[in-house]
């Protein structure tokens, strides 16, 4: 089993690509946690976890991406799940675990964030008489 291993991308001021490797278990959901908690501050407007190298999840590590997204959610922030694969995902719909938003590519991710940017700008936009 390959080591469980944690990429951690700035994508833009605020926006973090979290790309996981391995098995998120009982001997690696701390680990997990340990890289997130420096990105949980209050300037953290997205982390997108890349889960596309995670071959196996437990119930440790569904309780650990619910920890962060909890936590994110509290900081008005958002966690955002791309590339799972099909049994990890079953397995999260199984727990009904699922965060909201849900992605098949980061590409998908790009495009939700550029609306979200978009539809901010709009509204600080003062309205013409």
């Amino acid at each position: 089993m390959p080591p469980f291993k944690v990429v951690i991308n700035s994508k833009e001021p605020g926006i973090f690509i979290v790309s996981l490797f391995g098995s998120l278990d009982t001997t690696t959901h701390e680990s997990f946690e340990k890289e997130v908690e420096p990105l949980l501050t209050e300037s953290t407007k997205a982390i997108v976890l890349n889960m596309e190298g995670v071959t196996y999840v437990s119930s440790l590590g569904i309780g650990a991406v619910f920890k962060v997204t909890n936590i994110i959610n509290k900081l008005k922030g958002t966690l955002l799940l791309t590339n799972l694969q099909p049994q990890i995902k079953k397995v999260f719909e199984t727990v009904k675990a699922l965060p909201e938003s849900i992605f098949t590519s980061i590409e998908e991710v790009d495009e939700y964030l550029t609306e979200i940017q978009k539809k901010a700008l709009r509204k600080d936009k003062p309205s013409s008489l």
